[in-house]
């Protein structure tokens, strides 16, 4: 019956299992006759690397590098001979496809683990030495270029060898990762042949690359760009920054710090998402002229040295279009004003907002109250404290005045971080109030932190029995941060966005 299926609807089953990570289920796949072989080969080869997380000394592993060597081309191997590299090949076998034309995947540890598979360890440990490794690994870089389908690429710190290849091996690429401090040349050359690019990864993005620059000047598709470096140093990436903004750019992310001058960053106007995770001891400075208009994704992953009233002043910079506020390590708001004034924020300037991060305080209720009758579309809510709260009266304030869309709540403990031992208070009796209470509404995730140590046997007998009898939980689950829920990520995360390629293709 199976065998029959078109060889699309085939495709289309291999496609759901690797989606979901399922790479035994192909496995066996291959073996049922040709047919399904050749359907599930090319899903299994898009990222082969990630079979083993390629380490070269798993078997399957070896088996990858194996099929690899067999597919070189004969003026590759005999390129090794001429540099005085003798390789015992790891098979005589013919592959039965041409594996390498499905590859989607390759960056720089790929390529070692490669080396290191066909050369034992200390050879490969003589080669560090001189130029000949270097020499492999341009080969390589190359064959897989003008062979293989890449679309997800690491650009290596030297020049690619500078042989003939069809101008469109690069036309595929949709998402490069890159170090900031490699020659300018090598982006110049590679923008002659590139300028379809989606997403950029900028590694040691402190140093401001004219060359890089250069490059992203003449992307005509690029949308998302992660900019990431630990060094602490002052950076005012200028040059990356101007061409960034000529091109509209809508998903940004930096990690470490912003790599831009206030003045600068006032420039992304069309900026969709903004993601933020900064380790650096620099506040975020928003220039006068500040306004992000479409933004509809605000992510702070950390950052302890921004004070929480900027976070108000980027929520009355935008013009209604918020629909996610998701904050996990933040400063705390100075005074109970403070933290009234952001919920009032989003109040006012969020209609179609679907989740809010808010640091509670407990003179916010009026605040509260203000933003649930404006904000009809809110589905789910996280709320902060590093202090002991009696919870109780807030989540029976939540059973009565939030909108009837909110179907998620997170209650977050992140007082470790400041003040040690210190959060969410609560019993059985407050968690059966509280459950009774929201029967009639829509069956609701619940999450929470349990830094205090109270969720008890008998605590988790109540979640329990309005999971699987009342039928007022659709889930619950004790978690640190709301990101530790996989249930969580898929429904509300949009941090995949700068997941590695790795993880994605």
């Amino acid at each position: 019956m199976y065998s029959s299926l078109p060889t699309e609807c085939l495709r289309e089953i291999f496609e759901h299992a690797y989606e979901y990570d399922d790479l035994e289920t192909l496995g066996s796949c291959l073996l049922v006759n040709r047919k399904w072989c050749e359907a599930v080969i090319p899903v299994m080869w898009r990222n082969p690397w990630v079979l083993s997380w390629f380490n070269w000394r798993e078997k399957s592993t070896r088996s990858i590098t194996s099929t690899i060597y067999a597919l070189l081309p004969h003026e590759i191997k005999i390129a090794f001979i001429v540099n005085g590299i003798t390789i015992t090949p790891p098979t005589t076998r013919i592959p039965l496809f041409n594996y390498v034309q499905y590859i989607q995947v390759l960056e720089y540890r790929h390529i070692k683990g490669l080396i290191h598979g066909v050369f034992n360890h200390e050879l490969y440990n003589s080669l560090n030495t001189n130029h000949n490794l270097m020499y492999i690994e341009r080969l390589l870089y190359n064959f897989f270029l003008i062979n293989s389908n890449i679309k997800y690429f690491e650009i290596p710190r030297f020049p690619l060898l500078g042989i003939t290849a069809p101008k469109n091996c690069f036309s595929g690429l949709r998402e490069i990762t890159c170090d900031a401090d490699i020659s300018p040349q090598i982006f110049k050359d590679l923008e002659k042949v590139c300028t379809s690019l989606e997403k950029l990864i900028i590694n040691k993005a402190i140093v401001d690359n004219e060359g890089l620059a250069s490059f992203i000047h003449f992307q005509k598709r690029l949308q998302y760009i992660s900019m990431c470096d630990n060094v602490n140093d002052e950076a005012d990436s200028r040059k990356v920054g101007k061409s960034l903004h000529e091109i509209s750019l809508l998903y940004i992310h930096f990690r470490g710090q912003i790599f831009f001058s206030p003045k600068i960053l006032a420039k992304f106007s069309n900026l969709k998402l903004l993601n933020l995770e900064l380790s650096a001891e620099k506040p975020i400075m928003l220039h006068e002229s500040s306004n992000f208009p479409v933004l509809e994704f605000l992510e702070v992953i950390y950052d302890r040295f921004t004070p929480y009233k900027v976070f108000t002043c980027i929520i009355k910079r935008t013009k209604g279009m918020l629909r996610r506020i998701a904050m996990n390590v933040i400063e705390e708001p100075q005074s109970e004003k403070e933290a009234k004034d952001y919920v009032l924020a989003i109040a006012d300037h969020c209609p179609k907002i679907e989740f809010v991060t808010i640091w509670y305080k407990e003179g916010i209720y009026d605040a509260l109250e203000e933003m649930f009758k404006k904000c009809q579309r809110l589905e789910g809510i996280k709320l902060i404290t590093v202090e002991d709260i009696k919870t109780l009266p807030l989540l029976e304030f939540l059973a009565i005045k939030s909108p009837k869309s909110l179907k998620m709540i997170n209650l977050s403990s992140i007082g470790e971080f400041f003040h040690g031992n210190m959060g969410w208070g609560f019993s059985p009796l407050d968690l059966t109030k509280f459950f009774e209470m929201w029967k009639g509404r829509e069956l609701l995730n619940f999450y929470i932190s349990d830094v205090k140590g109270n969720l008890t046997r008998e605590c988790v007998k109540t979640l329990q029995k309005y999971l699987r009898h009342d039928k007022v939980l659709n889930s619950w689950e004790e978690i640190q941060m709301l990101e530790d829920s996989e249930d969580i990520i898929n429904v509300w995360e949009t941090c995949e966005l700068w997941m590695t390629a790795e993880y994605r293709a």
